[in-house]
């Protein structure tokens, strides 16, 4: 200001070109490289959250093929409903006296409509509960069909963590991890030839559904979560 007083600047071009340089430089330079910074450090955490929802999306794929693999070729929302239905059937039996033909009735149409979801290898009708321990290949089928869920389930949580917090909700993941955990359990598995008379297999299977139906919610929240 003051060489501007005395009227130096005019006869000093090209010293006032060179102040008004480094003057520029002095703003500018850092004012572009903490933008640039930010919006370079904004494009890499994008590209890295992209990433580990492409993971995450994987892992979820690999979990729900292990799930439908013995649903005779179904989807995942069919087996949804289909499961709900039979929860409700379930529960429709459990509410009628034993040993009494209408009983006898909901259990044949429950069984039949279970036997669409997932049928008898050896192609017959199953229609009475003790049917299901007959048949040591199908057994079988299901111990591996379960292996296969609980490990997938379990490679799971790596996904989780790189989703940082971003993920299903807790009280549906919860229930998965639990039906997970619990499925095919004693008590819970109507292919164990130990449980129980024909009076006890409405309630295994009450529990077997309920773990089916907590595996779908949990798939179906977290193919939406990752699409």
């Amino acid at each position: 200001m003051w060489l501007d007083h005395v009227n130096w600047w005019p006869r000093h071009g090209y010293v006032l070109n060179l102040f008004s340089g480094v003057t520029g430089a002095c703003f500018g330079v850092p004012f572009a490289l903490v933008g640039l910074d930010y919006l370079t450090r904004n494009q890499a955490e994008y590209r890295e959250t992209e990433r580990n929802r492409a993971r995450a999306a994987a892992e979820v794929d690999s979990f729900v093929t292990s799930l439908l693999d013995v649903f005779n070729g179904r989807g995942l929302d069919d087996v949804a409903i289909r499961v709900q239905d039979l929860s409700d059937r379930i529960e429709f039996v459990r509410s009628l006296r034993l040993d009494t033909p209408e009983r006898d009735d909901a259990v044949r149409d429950l069984l039949i409509a279970f036997g669409e979801l997932i049928p008898d290898p050896r192609g017959s009708r199953r229609d009475q509960f003790k049917a299901f321990a007959r048949h040591s290949d199908e057994m079988r089928t299901m111990r591996l069909w379960k292996t296969g869920v609980k490990t997938q389930w379990r490679r799971l949580d790596g996904a989780r963590s790189q989703m940082a917090g971003d993920w299903i909700d807790k009280p549906t993941e919860t229930a998965g991890h639990q039906a997970a955990e619990y499925l095919l359990m004693d008590g819970r598995n109507p292919w164990n030839p130990n449980h129980g008379a024909e009076r006890d297999g409405a309630p295994v299977m009450r529990h077997f559904l309920a773990d089916l139906k907590a595996l779908c919610e949990a798939a179906r929240a977290m193919e939406a979560h990752t699409q």
